[in-house]
């Protein structure tokens, strides 16, 4: 059981059921999405909690190591929203609400809170269908790339694998290393510390999730691997994707052959996360044509309202 807000509880395997209840009556959210809230929880410090009929989580940012805090729900926004960052306040946390989404935000008509958009993490909504097809114009650089890889490597082959599996999960690694030690050769800054240790924690209990790992071979050997998660409502999220680039058309072709089959399980919405604002890798979603994004956001607030902060919450919170 999810405690009531103040008190929080640690995210554990339990809690998978009760979650993946409530953020199934929203859009796929990658950041309230639980195989992603348990993936990346890697230093077992994400706490949960309830406030109001809506779901509070207390995240870690992975870089500096500040916890912050967010909510998802509908349900009296405003006094929740105040209550969190009094409680941020007193806590001595940053006292700035993240990852809102734009459900929440059509319920905080306050003058007293300032509401801006987080582009860096507005999450990446595509079509399998049309990139599966990847038709007309504007999908004419990835066309060609797809065709190229086909057309050089005959012998590639898409294939679905058991995560579970230890012998694949070696493959997997290797292919991460491969990955590494590329973008070490053209000289691009990599960190995968975090990343490899939230793949670990996914695949060490990956039967405790509903995965979709897919692979590229050639002649035993996998270039490329994605881990993706089916959701209710005809969704999908996308969670990992690694590929040896030193193969052009891999990245296209893979994700190609993965549209298709999503495809077939009737997907209309695949979710592949945000940009965090690194250029090549907006430039390279962007370049997919997305169909939509999940806008997020960040509360805090209002300078002007600073001084009377204190005493507005109280009356807010009290309604």
């Amino acid at each position: 059981m999810i405690p009531e807000f103040p008190n929080f509880k640690k995210l554990e395997l339990s809690d998978k059921k009760e979650i993946e209840r409530f953020v199934s009556k929203f859009p796929p959210y990658s950041a309230f999405n639980f195989t992603n809230l348990w993936a990346w929880d890697i230093r077992a410090d994400r706490e949960i909690a309830k406030l109001n009929g809506n779901l509070v989580i207390r995240f870690t940012d992975y870089e500096t190591k500040e916890p912050f805090l967010s909510f998802l729900g509908t349900n009296k926004c405003e006094s929740t929203a105040f209550t969190l960052l009094t409680f941020a306040c007193n806590s001595k946390i940053c006292p700035k609400l993240r990852f809102i989404t734009e459900e929440s935000i059509k319920h905080l008509q306050s003058a007293n809170l300032l509401v801006e958009e987080d582009r860096n993490n507005f999450d990446y909504l595509f079509s399998p269908s049309k990139l599966s097809e990847l038709q007309g114009a504007k999908f004419k650089d990835l066309r060609r790339l797809a065709k190229k890889f086909s057309k050089e490597y005959p012998d590639a082959v898409f294939r679905l694998k058991d995560p579970s599996d230890l012998s694949i999960q070696s493959k997997i690694y290797l292919t991460l290393r491969q990955w590494e030690c590329r973008k070490k050769l053209q000289n691009k800054t990599c960190d995968l510390r975090f990343e490899e240790k939230a793949l670990r924690r996914l695949l060490e209990n990956a039967k405790s999730h509903e995965l979709i790992l897919s692979c590229v071979f050639l002649h035993g050997t996998m270039l490329c691997f994605g881990i993706d998660e089916t959701l209710p409502n005809r969704n999908a999220v996308s969670h990992f994707i690694k590929a040896d680039n030193s193969f052009s058309g891999i990245y296209e072709f893979f994700n190609r052959e993965l549209a298709r089959y999503l495809t077939t399980l009737d997907i209309k919405l695949w979710n592949w996360q945000q940009d965090l604002n690194i250029k090549n890798l907006r430039e390279t979603k962007l370049g997919y044509r997305p169909v939509d994004f999940l806008k997020r956001y960040t509360v805090s607030l209002n300078d002007a309202q600073e001084n009377d902060f204190k005493n507005y919450t109280k009356d807010v919170v009290k309604k």
